[in-house]
């Protein structure tokens, strides 16, 4: 992600609740907000060289603390100038520096909220996403064809479909483990010269368009059962079709500060909040992580008429 797009609005939000209730919110508050913080990307000031991380810190009473931000705005108020050259890494990379480190801990937005994160609660904080995908034990593209090709959904369709089920993510997020889900690339461009034996590779080109997204009522990444139900979203894009590792995409929008995952928009239109996926992510990263599928990021297929 872009600097200057990292926002962290839904953590800020949930830092300004416990502020507001002056320390007195309900405990399913403070573990909205760690689980806030464990899937944020926070940025830093320091010199980083390759695994080495010089951090700007700053000294208190209890210690040194390695200083977060935000956004680029909290960072600017601490580095006016832009002398310390920003970056951006996942929170399980802080939590390595930490502990080959001495400090105290972390304080984010030192300017603002200078909320501080103690060395002794980061040491029990598990679970903590990782963003290292490997791809040298995953699909072959033509693997990933024929996995695209013979996609049958059937158990998850009527469970969708079937009112009394909503609000049972156990049982919704058990038969999405069993599931082969899709998701939708667009393009300005036609692709179509790109495309070997069905297959666009990015891997090879880079890359290729843009993940399709619900923007009505918040910003929420898509994902479709079927090739058919991915014909309901109407847009002068072309279409192009990719496999979803369902916890690789669940990690990758919480770092994003997105707000859910919908089911078949347009169509079931099955809404799962980011409330629901933080409370659900542990889980998530044991029944819907499958290490074969995370090759599928590179790869997407043409819509077939």
């Amino acid at each position: 992600m872009r600097l200057e797009n990292i926002r962290h609005e839904n953590l800020r939000k949930t830092i300004n609740e416990i502020n507001e209730l002056n320390g007195n919110a309900p405990k399913e508050v403070f573990v909205r907000l760690f689980e806030e913080i464990k899937h944020s990307g926070f940025i830093i000031a320091g010199d980083v060289e390759g695994d080495t991380i010089d951090l700007m810190t700053a000294t208190t009473d209890q210690g040194d603390f390695g200083l977060l931000f935000t956004d680029m705005d909290e960072y600017a108020k601490m580095v006016p100038d832009f002398k310390v050259e920003p970056h951006d890494h996942s929170f399980e990379t802080y939590l390595g520096f930490l502990k080959e480190s001495d400090l105290a801990g972390f304080i984010l937005n030192i300017k603002s909220e200078a909320m501080i994160l103690p060395r002794d609660i980061l040491d029990e904080m598990d679970n903590v996403p990782n963003y290292d995908f490997p791809s040298d034990n995953s699909y072959t593209p033509s693997e990933l064809k024929t996995l695209k090709d013979s996609i049958n959904n059937t158990e998850l369709e009527e469970f969708i479909s079937d009112p009394s089920n909503i609000g049972d993510y156990d049982g919704l997020f058990k038969r999405i483990s069993d599931s082969t889900l899709l998701t939708l690339r667009l393009s300005r461009e036609d692709l179509k010269d790109m495309v070997k034996d069905g297959v666009i590779s990015m891997i090879e080109t880079g890359p290729l368009g843009f993940l399709h997204s619900d923007k009505i009522g918040g910003n929420y990444a898509t994902v479709f059962t079927s090739q058919e139900k991915i014909s309901h979203v109407d847009t002068p894009y072309n279409k192009y079709i990719q496999i979803v590792n369902f916890s690789q995409m669940t990690n990758c929008l919480l770092n994003d500060d997105m707000d859910g995952i919908i089911i078949n928009p347009n169509c079931e239109n099955i809404l799962i909040s980011r409330n629901v996926l933080l409370e659900y992510s542990d889980v998530l990263e044991v029944i819907c992580y499958d290490e074969k599928l995370n090759s599928a990021v590179f790869h997407m297929f043409p819509m077939e008429m």
